[in-house]
């Protein structure tokens, strides 16, 4: 994802409408020499690494649209994207990126219909940092320990 402003670019240069102070969008870059195939499913295992991080600090249950979608009442929340650059068969590095709307309220007419957030749907306030923490808690353990990156 690369942020400006308030656009954060995802899949296929489609827009990710987010708020600097409100929602979590983040990427982080991870160094391997893993190969490509041991990447398979990666989306899908940290989207649910997501749905698990709201399950157990909000008691939220939040649905995968895979591969990368997370969503709530067929409303879109959130969204990852993964990237790989390559040296032969060789993954030299992964970057993931990662927008969910936590805390926003008022969306454009262009996604009103079709994007909500945690707080527009449960009227509580997420704290983002928290999320983050048990996100990468959950990650470390359930995937760079199992040494599939």
């Amino acid at each position: 994802m690369q942020i400006s402003k308030n656009l954060v670019y995802g899949t296929h240069g489609r827009t990710w409408y987010t708020d600097e102070s409100n929602n979590i969008a983040f990427s982080f870059y991870i160094e391997t020499k893993c190969s490509i195939s041991q990447l398979n499913g990666l989306t899908i295992e940290i989207a649910n690494i997501i749905i698990k991080t709201f399950r157990i600090l909000y008691k939220i249950e939040l649905d995968l649209k895979s591969p990368n979608d997370i969503v709530l009442k067929n409303k879109k929340i959130g969204g990852i994207l993964t990237e790989t650059k390559l040296k032969g068969s060789s993954v030299q590095y992964i970057v993931i990126g990662i927008g969910i709307n936590t805390n926003k309220e008022n969306f454009i007419p262009q996604i009103e219909n079709i994007a909500t957030s945690i707080k527009k749907e449960f009227n509580i306030i997420i704290d983002n940092t928290k999320i983050i923490k048990k996100f990468c808690e959950l990650f470390e353990k359930e995937v760079i320990e199992r040494s599939i990156v």
